[in-house]
């Protein structure tokens, strides 16, 4: 390959080496950095899951209570109704 068209040949694969290597350090450089934003993520998502079962079971104590009441509120109508 001592001809002109050798070393064009050979600089040709080269920069196709170089670009492919580039463009996987590129995608290995974006997939750390996603992992890292998913890592911290999940870890703001932990902190809130107390406070978000605390607000459901809250949210479930105050329906039986609703519920409750309205029951007793048809039973004191209907006893109205039956007696009146």
């Amino acid at each position: 390959m001592d001809s002109s068209n050798g070393r064009v040949l050979i600089f040709i694969v080269i920069a196709t080496i170089v670009f492919s290597v580039g463009r996987r350090f590129q995608r290995t450089v974006d997939t750390w950095a996603g992992w890292g934003k998913a890592v911290q993520a999940v870890t703001e998502a932990a902190a809130k899951v107390p406070g978000a079962k605390a607000a459901a079971w809250g949210a479930v104590r105050k329906m039986i209570v609703v519920g409750g009441g309205a029951l007793i509120l048809v039973a004191i109508v209907v006893n109205a109704l039956r007696y009146g």
